[in-house]
């Protein structure tokens, strides 16, 4: 029972901790940084994304961005042209992104490295034409649904969560549930699967590992939950634009989720933080926000050659030092034997 119990305890400290910033961050944070930290919050889904297909299986893909504007246009579309609810609009964005991502996972059957990087970013760079050609659904006619002038339109929030403290915490439940998703097929005999293909393709299929499926179903995943983020970000700001889901982007996203740690969910946690907090704070101190770029240019350098594992990596080995350094301070020292004349030695 004890050990049960203390299996489950990391558990219920993340979500202990989900719950403090769902209490706590709209009450101690004003609107210019809950509006940021909600972005921050929405970023972390495709920077798992990119944890996931780089992290366990060593794929370089930079459409992640990309998958987010296709799904907020699809959220646009269907909310503002035919009025559909919240939860439809996520589960429309997801289902059609997921669907572009396996298709998308073709070419990566046989592509690796510099190859997979650059045909996943000429696919960003075609969805982000496509973005601009047809814009973004504003209460347009037509199948596109977008318009130059007149009125435009934006969508609608859920009526649950109109507030900008409400909406912080619709974002953070979607976030943490698919982290908890991602955690649980992580440790399932498809993450096992994951792992031995990325040590050896070879290998994998010789212990009967269907590699060509496993990759279709992590490109899926991968972009399903961008595709969720486009949506929930179309329903943050009510309208989006195409300068937003850029491939600058999402190289830039891939860079982060490096230096953060691609492996672990606090590493994509501090790749959207750096994305888009690091940014906004250097723009509250009367700093040119974009230095962060070059800044992070300098980290990813210094992480590959020194923390390959990321931020993350350190911060837990910190940790874990910490709890060894405190552990010795409270274990009581052994006797010291005396010697032969009744003295310590």
């Amino acid at each position: 029972m004890n050990r049960a119990l203390a299996a489950h305890w990391p558990t219920a400290l993340r979500l202990l901790g989900i719950v403090a910033l769902g209490v706590l961050v709209p009450n101690q944070f004003g609107a210019g940084w809950l509006s940021t930290l909600t972005t921050c919050v929405v970023v972390s889904l495709p920077a798992a994304g990119v944890g996931l297909l780089y992290g366990e299986l060593g794929l370089t893909s930079l459409t992640q961005f990309a998958f987010a504007g296709l799904g907020g246009w699809i959220a646009l579309r269907l909310g503002i042209g035919f009025g559909w609810p919240m939860p439809l609009l996520i589960l429309a964005a997801v289902v059609v992104t997921a669907v572009f991502g396996a298709i998308l996972s073709i070419p990566a059957l046989r592509l690796r490295d510099l190859y997979l990087a650059l045909v996943t970013l000429m696919v960003a760079a075609s969805v982000n034409i496509a973005l601009n050609a047809a814009g973004f659904p504003n209460g347009g006619g037509g199948f596109l649904g977008y318009q130059k002038v007149g009125k435009l339109s934006r969508l609608p929030r859920p009526s649950f969560a109109t507030s900008d403290a409400a909406y912080f915490r619709l974002v953070l439940a979607h976030a943490a549930v698919v982290f908890l998703l991602f955690g649980l097929v992580k440790r399932s005999a498809v993450g096992r699967a994951w792992a031995l293909t990325a040590q050896s393709e070879g290998a994998a299929r010789s212990a009967g590992v269907k590699v060509t499926q496993l990759k279709v179903l992590a490109f899926a995943m991968a972009a399903a939950v961008s595709g969720l983020a486009g949506a929930l970000i179309a329903g943050q700001l009510g309208q989006l634009a195409p300068s937003t889901f850029q491939p600058a982007n999402s190289i830039l996203l891939f860079a982060l989720v490096v230096i953060g740690g691609a492996r672990s969910p606090l590493g994509w946690c501090l790749a959207a933080l750096l994305y888009r907090a690091a940014p906004y704070l250097l723009d509250q101190w009367g700093v040119d926000g974009n230095i962060a770029t070059m800044i992070f240019g300098a980290a990813v350098i210094f992480n590959l050659l020194s923390a390959p594992g990321g931020m993350a990596e350190q911060f837990k080995g910190a940790g874990r030092k910490l709890i060894g350094l405190v552990a010795g301070m409270r274990r009581p020292s052994a006797p010291v034997a005396p010697d032969a004349e009744g003295l310590p030695a």
